[in-house]
Order: C-alpha cells, then sequence, then structure tokens
C-alpha cells in the first residue's frame, strides 16, 4: 500500500513545524508513507489532486481542519472523492478528527491509518452564483460565524480554543449584522432576518463548540441552526449553553434537517467552510446552494 502524506508545516499557529520532523522519522519506520510539505495555500489541494493517478491507494492531511478541507476538495471526482482519506491532527482546530475518535497524539495517529477501517462519510457541497464550489466535511456558516473565522486570521499568539473563543468575543463586541435571507430548506421558504445561518455534519465547530449535536456523519442529512436576531448580552449568555449542546431548547434559534439549502442575501454574505473562508464580504456573494452528498469520502478511523 502506497500512502501520500500531505503536511501543512503551518498548522496549529506553528506547532505543525514541531510534529514534521516526527512524521518524516516515522515514514522511515513505516515504509509505505511519502511525506510532501505543503509550500503555499491551497497547495495541499494539488497534491491530493494528483494522488490517484501517481497510484496512491490512500491520502493522509497532516494538519488542522483547514489543511483536512483542502485534500478533501483535492481528492473529489465529480461528488465522490477518488480515494480514502487518513488523518493527522497537529492543527489549532481539529473539530472532524475530534469528532472521529482519531488520536492527538501522531505515533498513535499514524498507527490508526494502518490498523484502522474506512467509513463512510458524508460530504456536501457550496456552489455560489458565480459558479464557485467547494465540498465541506464538517461544518458551513453564513454571517456571525464566518466573521469570527476573519478574527481568527488576525489573532497570533493563541490558537485552539482559546483562539476561537477570543475571536467569538471580539465578534460580539464589534460587529453586529442582521441580514434579511432568503432560504429554502427542502423546498420550504424560510425569509427572516438572522444574525448567522450554521450548518454541520458533525456535531463540533470552533475547536469546542457543540453548534449541531444531532448531526451525523452517516444519515446524508445536513443539520441546520438558524439564529435570529439578538442582542450582545443574549449572545454571551448562550456561549456556555453552546459549548455543552444544550442551546437546542432556545427560544433563538431553529433547528432543521434537510438535504438542500438554497440562500439568497441582498447583503453580501460572509461564508466560512471547515474554518476556511469561501467568501469574504468584498467576494459580494449573494446566493448559496448546498447539497448533501451521502457517504462521499471513506475516512480511517
Amino acid at each position: 500500500m502506497r500512502v501520500k502524506v500531505i503536511i501543512n508545516s503551518r498548522s496549529g499557529r506553528g506547532r505543525g513545524r514541531e510534529q514534521t520532523d516526527l512524521i518524516s522519522s516515522l515514514s522511515r519506520r513505516y515504509s509505505q508513507l511519502e511525506v510532501f510539505p505543503t509550500e503555499r495555500p491551497r497547495h495541499a489541494t494539488e497534491l491530493a489532486a494528483t494522488a490517484a493517478d501517481e497510484g496512491y491507494d490512500l491520502v493522509v492531511a497532516a494538519g488542522g481542519d483547514g489543511t483536512v478541507h483542502e485534500v478533501v476538495n483535492g481528492l473529489m471526482r465529480g461528488d465522490q472523492a477518488a480515494l480514502p482519506l487518513g488523518i493527522i491532527p497537529i492543527g489549532s482546530g481539529n473539530d472532524l478528527a475530534f469528532g472521529l475518535g482519531i488520536p492527538e497524539e501522531v505515533e498513535e495517529a499514524v498507527e490508526r491509518i494502518f490498523k484502522g477501517t474506512p467509513q463512510p462519510l458524508d460530504l456536501a457541497r457550496v456552489t455560489n452564483e458565480y459558479g464557485k464550489t467547494e465540498v465541506f466535511d464538517n461544518n458551513f456558516g453564513i454571517g456571525f460565524d464566518a466573521i469570527v473565522v476573519m478574527r481568527t486570521e488576525t489573532i497570533t499568539r493563541l490558537h485552539g480554543f482559546p483562539m476561537y473563543m477570543a475571536a467569538v468575543l471580539q465578534t460580539i463586541l464589534f460587529y453586529y449584522n442582521i441580514p434579511y435571507l432568503e432560504a429554502t430548506f427542502d423546498g420550504q421558504p424560510v425569509n427572516q432576518r438572522s444574525l448567522f445561518l450554521y450548518m454541520g455534519l458533525g456535531q463540533r465547530g470552533g475547536g469546542g463548540f457543540l453548534l449541531t449535536p444531532d448531526a451525523r456523519w452517516d444519515d446524508g442529512l445536513i443539520d441546520t441552526m438558524l439564529v435570529n436576531p439578538i442582542g450582545r448580552l443574549t449572545m454571551l449568555g448562550m456561549l456556555t449553553s453552546a459549548m455543552k449542546g444544550t442551546h437546542v431548547t432556545s427560544p433563538h434559534v431553529t433547528f432543521r434537517q434537510c438535504r438542500e439549502i438554497t440562500v439568497k442575501s441582498s447583503a453580501p454574505m460572509p461564508i466560512q467552510v471547515d474554518g476556511e473562508i469561501f467568501a469574504y464580504p468584498r467576494d459580494d456573494v449573494h446566493q448559496v446552494t448546498i447539497t448533501s452528498l451521502p457517504a462521499a469520502l471513506r475516512v480511517i478511523v
């Protein structure tokens, strides 16, 4: 078996560099591993895209959720991944790996690649009105949630959950926008102002928030959370419940499970996918369609 390991040495705000040597040394123990460090943004997608034609049997993403996101998009052939995926979680946020029970220790994660079993995983595809399209493996957000991700790009001294929490608090204090959204959930129209719209295939996002606690990667459904316009004090009060997943009983949020969602907004929509920015406000995106891709990927767990 040939295994292509795509490693982001900048994952975890530089902590990935500490793991690169370890993974390289493990590749000498496991001769099947061939290590390829990324050199620029989106390089992981390029490296993954050629793996099947190069004769590899498995691609491993060594990094955080952003690295996994890039690798998964590189593996896609239409709406199905060409090869199975392994994960070595060394990033700031490792929500997908956490949800799948993949060990945090590098050596244990590498061992899991050879001793684990492939598990089918649902993905979802987002496409905007300009034809830009990506798949996501864990979460998607419009509005407040995407602004939080944008703020993490400016935080340099923190990583992991503390970084996300700092970005959330900054966003609560300095951002407030409630655009009017025209959405359909499996054809059912919902038109209202909203602080943000979040979608989860997995339960956890933002390094520790259980925003869609009932989500599953094997049911073919996208769990959605639509947040009503609420004040800053209410937002602060909901943080603890969002970490525990108990916000599902809040009158300020509405949950749905569906297979296809369309969203239109009169204002440009900031959008994040798997903790990476899909659209900045300057990109002037006003419409997106999100579609479930059941069992589109196999992950070694």
